[in-house]
């Protein structure tokens, strides 16, 4: 199985006229550009703002919508953002975070 990556798609509008980037989800983005070659072995999947976030709910259950996230095999779940791009480095080559 593949890790399933979870961000968001951004800008999104967050009330009226206002209009956000989630800084974690950033940051995931920013190594994404930067390991291309991690698309071949993450399924990454960018999703909308609004809750209820479906795709997650299904994979974690309803408390559980909280992005980015990776989810591994066994639901095993990683959330923090250096976490992540550190994990997937690790496990499929590339940059990591710099301490």
């Amino acid at each position: 199985m593949k890790p399933k990556l979870f961000v968001l798609k951004m800008p999104f509008e967050d009330g009226p006229g206002e209009m956000w980037i989630c800084s974690h989800c950033a940051l995931i983005e920013g190594a994404l550009s930067v390991n291309r070659h991690w698309e071949d072995v993450v399924d990454i999947r960018r999703i909308d703002f609004p809750k209820p976030r479906l795709e997650v709910i299904e994979l974690l259950g309803e408390d559980n919508q909280w992005l980015p996230v990776l989810i591994l095999e066994k639901s095993k779940t990683i959330t923090d953002p250096i976490e992540i791009i550190n994990y997937l480095a690790k496990e499929f080559g590339g940059a990591k975070v710099h301490p």
